[in-house]
Parts: C-alpha cells; sequence; structure tokens
C-alpha cells in the first residue's frame, strides 16, 4: 500500500532538523564569563581591625579585578595540554587528454601532520604549570598589598578619630575654664582681661575642629574605598601600638624570604623561564611532516604511499630566540636576587622606624608626660592656694602644653602602628599589624583625655567650689 505524505511533513522536519542543530551549536558554544555581583554584607557597627581586613579580602573591587586572572592561567594550561597543530590536507583533482590516456580524471591526495619529536609537548606544560602558578602568586601578592593597605588605612582613621576625641575633650576644659573664669570676674575675683584671655583660648581650640574632622572624614572614606563599601555607620575601635611576639631581625628575614609572594612568583618564573628555554631550542631544528599519500593516474595506475616534508634550519637557526630566552633566564634571576635584597632591607628599615618610634613613645609615655602632668597639678594646687604667680594665663599654659603632650603621645603610637605594618608587609604576614581579635567597647566610650581644672575655695561663687569635674 502506497503511503502518501501529508503537505507540510517534509517543511516540519527541515525545521525540526535546523533547531537541532541550532541547539546543538548553543550547547558546543564556550559559556560566557560568568561575574558574580559584589557582596552586600553588611558591616558591624563596631568595625575590628581583623574585621576590616577580612571585608576587604572579600569585597574590594581592586581584589575581584585581579582574580579574574585564574582564567588566564587555567587557559594556559588547557591550550599547553592541547595539541598544537592540526593535520593539513591537501588535494588535486585535473583532467587528462592524449592518445593513451585511459582515465580522462587524475587524483591526487594526501594528508600531514607536523609532529614534536624532541619533547616540546612537556616544555610547554612545564611552562605553562609555571606561569598558572606565578599567577596564583601575583594575586597572593595583591591580596597581601590591599590587606596592609586596609591595617593602613583603618589605623589612620583611628588616629583621626582619637585626636579628635583629644580635640573635644580640649574644648571641653577650655569651656569649663571660661565658665570658671566668668563667674570670677562677675564675682569681682578676677579682671575681665582674665576672661579674654580664656575665651581667646577657647577660640583658638575650637578653629582646630573643623580641620580634624576634614581629616577623619578623608581617611574614613579612603577605608571604604579599601573595604569595597558605602557603608558609613561603622565605628573604629582598639588600639595603635600592638604587641609583637618576635622582632629579631635574623628570624623575620628568615620568614620575609619563605613567604613573601612576590619573591616567590619570581622563583616559579625561573622555572617558567627555564621551560620556554628548553622549548626554543627544542624548536631550533623545526618538525618533520609526515602522512599517507594517494595517487590516480591517467593510466589508472592506483599509487598508495607516505610523504614526508622536512625543513632544513640552514638559513634560519633561530639564535636569537635562543638568546632572547637566556636573556629573560638572567633577568628573572636577577629579580630573584634583587627581591632578596630588598626583603631583607624591608626588614631592616621596618624595624628602625619601629624602634625609633616605641622610642619616642616610651619617652613621651614615661617622662615627658607624668613631668607635664605634676607640673599641672602643682600649677594648680598653687592657683587653689592664691599664689600670686599663678593666674589663670599659667594656668592655662600648663594646661595646654600637658593636652599638647597627649596629642604627641598619640602621634607616637600612630607611628608605631605604621611601623608594624611596614614590617607586616616586609615579612608577609598581616598578623602581626592586625593583633588578637577584640570584642566591641561599651556604648559609651570615655574620653582619652583626663583633665582638671580646680578653682580655689577662697575664690568660690555662691559659697561653692566651681571645679571641672574628673572625665574618667
Amino acid at each position: 500500500m502506497r503511503r502518501e505524505s501529508k503537505p507540510g511533513r517534509h517543511g516540519l522536519g527541515v525545521l525540526t532538523l535546523a533547531g537541532i542543530v541550532a541547539a546543538t551549536l548553543v550547547l558546543a558554544r564556550p559559556a560566557a564569563a560568568q561575574y558574580a555581583p559584589m557582596s552586600t554584607a553588611q558591616l558591624p557597627g563596631y568595625l575590628a581591625r581583623d574585621q576590616a581586613v577580612r571585608y576587604a579580602l572579600e569585597n574590594n573591587p581592586q581584589l575581584m579585578t585581579a582574580r579574574q586572572q585564574h582564567g588566564f592561567a587555567e587557559a594556559a594550561v588547557v591550550m599547553a595540554r592541547t595539541y598544537p597543530f592540526n593535520p593539513i590536507y591537501g588535494g588535486v583533482v585535473a583532467h587528462n587528454s592524449g592518445p593513451d590516456v585511459t582515465n580522462p580524471i587524475f587524483e591526487e591526495h594526501y594528508a600531514t601532520l607536523e609532529l614534536e619529536l624532541r619533547g616540546q609537548g612537556r616544555f610547554r606544560r612545564e611552562a605553562a604549570c609555571a606561569t598558572a602558578s606565578r599567577i596564583e602568586w601575583e594575586i597572593t601578592q595583591q591580596e597581601m598589598i590591599v590587606a596592609i593597605a586596609v591595617i593602613r588605612a583603618y589605623n589612620t582613621g583611628l588616629y583621626r578619630q582619637k585626636k579628635l576625641e583629644a580635640l573635644e575633650a580640649t574644648i571641653k576644659l577650655n569651656e569649663q575654664a571660661v565658665d570658671t573664669v566668668s563667674r570670677l570676674v562677675d564675682a569681682g575675683k578676677l579682671r575681665s582681661a582674665d576672661l579674654l584671655l580664656a575665651r581667646a583660648e577657647l577660640e583658638n581650640v575650637r578653629a582646630q575642629r573643623g580641620q580634624l574632622k576634614t581629616s577623619l572624614a578623608m581617611a574614613r572614606s579612603d577605608l571604604r574605598r579599601l573595604l569595597g563599601t558605602l557603608d558609613d555607620t561603622f565605628t573604629l575601635f582598639g588600639a595603635l601600638d600592638l604587641p609583637l611576639p618576635n622582632t629579631d631581625q635574623a628570624s623575620l628575614t628568615q620568614l620575609a624570604l619563605t613567604k613573601r609572594a612576590d619573591l616567590q612568583a619570581r622563583q616559579i618564573a625561573i622555572h617558567e623561564a627555564e621551560a620556554n628555554l628548553k622549548l626554543v631550542q627544542a624548536n631550533r631544528f623545526g618538525n618533520p611532516s609526515i602522512g599517507p599519500f594517494f595517487e590516480y593516474d591517467n593510466t589508472r595506475v592506483v599509487i598508495l604511499g607516505a610523504k614526508l616534508a622536512m625543513p632544513l634550519p640552514c638559513l634560519n637557526t633561530r639564535r636569537g630566540e635562543i638568546m632572547k630566552a637566556e636573556a629573560e633566564l638572567v633577568k628573572v634571576h636577577s629579580e630573584v636576587k634583587e627581591l632578596e635584597m630588598r626583603a631583607a632591607e624591608d626588614v631592616q628599615a621596618a624595624l628602625n622606624r619601629l624602634g625609633d618610634a616605641r622610642k619616642w613613645a616610651a619617652t613621651y609615655e614615661k617622662e615627658v608626660v607624668p613631668s607635664l602632668q605634676k607640673a599641672k597639678q602643682e600649677m594648680e594646687k598653687l592657683f587653689a592656694n592664691n599664689d600670686p604667680g599663678a593666674d589663670v594665663s599659667r594656668v592655662l599654659a600648663v594646661q595646654r602644653t600637658y593636652l599638647k603632650a597627649t596629642e604627641t603621645l598619640v602621634d607616637a603610637t600612630f607611628e608605631i602602628s605604621q611601623a608594624e605594618a611596614d614590617l607586616a608587609l616586609a615579612v608577609a604576614e598581616p598578623a602581626l599589624a592586625v593583633g588578637p581579635a577584640q570584642a566591641p567597647p561599651p556604648a559609651n566610650l570615655p574620653t582619652i583625655i583626663q583633665t582638671n581644672f580646680p578653682v580655689p575655695t577662697s575664690r568660690a561663687v555662691l559659697g561653692k567650689p566651681l571645679a571641672v569635674p574628673d572625665v574618667r
């Protein structure tokens, strides 16, 4: 029984076949790179130094870009493991004519493949694996740089915050001094000039508030840029001066030579350059091409055989390429020696800076600040005892000198934190500058400056001594 085809059946089959082919092409197409959006994780209200480093390593835009180099490393390995040459087909079809021609069509077909016979594939794979390892170390170096930059920015923000707290304490002290002197002037115990002097001192200190707030805003902006966030609701806390477990130069230098990612990347680059040199040397004589050969001539004779093509390295021995690869290897060896010397110098410079900063801080903490505090207390005592030489201007001058010394102590501790960051970068160990994990401080933080402005009882107004309370 004859089966008739339905109208449109072949057209539907063609469309189905086209759909299958299109789907096959889509599935065979390499997938486009997928880029994950930036993390929207919220920062804690009190941001510790170690939390800031961890958040930056996860969300810093610069690191996200640098980590895309993983794809280049993987591609280099895939390319090295793939045979670099495809077979080449050649064919000749010609028309024969003549008295003795029995076959009017002449055919010749051959296929050749270039062969690597001197271990080029192994050298290429070694170079690709070294390239992938070098890229990983370079990404690690970028992470190290970002981590230390976050530590520096955190310390800078904390330093600016402490400076502003010290200034606010100074302003509060001067406001209380102005209030006290104003009451004493109203009571006829002090002159109006003393009140003008106290007010001038207060305005002079208040004028510095805007500058410090601007510096703090800039420091927090730099920190947010490194964190990769727009959230500005966090509070910095903690100490600037951190205890170091070890400051021995020899052991820290050895640690730097072992852990520094830039040095490790250059050492891997030596293996990469050696593999590239071996590859160039192996390619010096070229590669042969071999394959089957078929011919069907005009007399109907079939010829089967093999075809061989061999380059003759007589005009170009690749001497220039070999010299270039050798120079690259020598260059990488020199870079490794340079980085080893730089690592030792970085450790030495960081330890010298740290030692000087600690001496500076110790001098102020153990000598200058206690001495000025004692002088301040003695001046306040003289003022309380109505000593003629202890007037308001001298009391304010001693107070100002003492507060300036406490601010300088904050400067010294900030210098210590910067030196510790230098040392952490030199030995590739951020933990040296991060310090131990700290619990968030209580809601009401005490002011770091402890001040007093007593008023002698003989100069009391309304029967009560107007003493400025000790802020603790």
